[in-house]
Parts: structure tokens; C-alpha cells; sequence
């Protein structure tokens, strides 16, 4: 009598626990499921925000997100938000698109005068090698030149791709660059990662006497 007691007893333990492991469970997937439901508002009230950014907006954030962050490291949602909306995407695989994009830019600051022009571009193919560079990139100093102690033209490039445990973060940043009054920049260069998103632009630092200003060339 006293075993089948026990017996009945352990059972009861048993369904008890496993009763318990389910509601646990659905709990966990719950909250997984509620999480994600509030990334996902979170997100689109980020995209309604985002909408509507100026060029000017846009190559400051790019260049903000470019300096806030290691390679590595996830971006916050805001942040990922705003390189889905703006950076270029990945093309699919086994499609080769060099991307070029004709840009140009002008400031006077202190007398003095200068002007860019040129192509910046990018091939990210959403496998492994990918590149960046510029071509015929002309920088120019047209007034005040016995004013200025230098001029550096950079191009840089950001790749954006998944980090940590399904962020969105930098994989990848680089640029090239000259330095001279007048100069034309043509060059390419070759990295390796695994991208999802990238961008790429352009800024003139110009050094003078009385200072130092920067073009921003669109």
C-alpha cells in the first residue's frame, strides 16, 4: 500500500514539474515574441523620424555613426534604422554593379576658393570581396591660394553587415586620399567582408591662415 502511495506521489511530482517546464516556456516565448513586437514599433516610429533628413543631415549622421563606433559593434536601433533608410544595399550575388556617382562642391570662406568634382563609387556584392574609389576626383583651389597651408581630399567608405547576435554594425571602413592645392584623385581599393548595406562620400579639408573650413562636395 505504502509503495503505491509513493508511487502516485512521484507522478504527481513529475506532471507538477513538467506542468511548470510549459508555462515557464510559454512565458519565455512570450516575452521573446512581446520584445520583438516592441523592437518592431520602436523601429518603424524611427522610420517616420528618419523620413525626410536633408543631404546635409544625412552625410552628418554618416559621419557620426562613422566615428561613435568600432568595427563590431552593434549600432543602436535608431542608428540601424537610419544606414537601412539611407546606406546603399548589397546587390545579390553573382550580379556585379560598380556603382558611380557623380558629385561636385564649392566654398568660399576668408577669401579663399575651393571647388571639387569628380565620380566617388563602390561595388558591394553581398559576398566576400568588394571595393571603393574615385576617379578623375578634382580638387581645386581658385582663389586665395597664397592663403592656404593645405588641402586633403578624402574619400571614405563604410560597410554595414550583421555583428553580435543579429545586429547591424560597421564590418568594414576605409578611404583613400590626396593632399595639394590642386589635385585629381583616381584610385580603387579592395576589402573583405561579408556586407549588407555600405556608404560612401567625400570631404576637403582646407587649412589656412585664418583657419580651417571643410567641402563637403553632394
Amino acid at each position: 500500500m505504502g509503495k503505491k502511495i509513493f508511487v502516485l506521489v512521484m507522478s504527481f511530482v513529475l506532471i507538477l514539474g513538467f506542468v511548470i517546464d510549459l508555462k515557464v516556456d510559454a512565458a519565455g516565448t512570450g516575452e521573446a515574441k512581446k520584445h520583438s513586437l516592441n523592437q518592431s514599433s520602436e523601429s518603424d516610429i524611427y522610420k517616420e523620424e528618419l523620413a525626410n533628413l536633408t543631404q546635409e543631415e544625412i552625410s552628418s549622421n554618416f559621419k557620426r555613426i562613422d566615428t561613435q563606433y568600432k568595427i563590431g559593434e552593434a549600432f543602436s536601433l535608431k542608428d540601424q534604422t537610419f544606414v537601412e533608410l539611407y546606406a546603399k544595399k548589397a546587390t545579390p550575388e553573382g550580379i556585379t554593379l560598380f556603382a558611380s556617382k557623380t558629385i561636385s562642391g564649392s566654398r568660399t570662406s576668408n577669401g579663399i576658393t575651393v571647388t571639387v568634382n569628380g565620380t566617388i563609387k563602390d561595388d558591394i556584392q553581398n559576398i566576400i570581396n568588394h571595393s571603393f574609389g574615385a576617379s578623375n576626383l578634382k580638387t581645386s583651389t581658385t582663389a586665395g591660394s597664397s592663403k592656404v597651408t593645405s588641402v586633403k581630399t578624402v574619400v571614405y567608405h563604410n560597410a554595414y553587415g550583421l555583428v553580435g547576435s543579429g545586429g547591424v554594425g560597421k564590418v568594414y571602413s576605409g578611404s583613400i586620399s590626396t593632399s595639394g592645392k590642386n589635385t585629381i584623385l583616381t584610385a580603387t581599393k579592395n576589402y573583405t567582408a561579408v556586407v549588407a548595406y555600405a556608404s560612401t562620400w567625400c570631404t576637403v579639408t582646407v587649412n589656412h591662415t585664418g583657419g580651417t573650413f571643410t567641402v563637403n562636395p553632394q
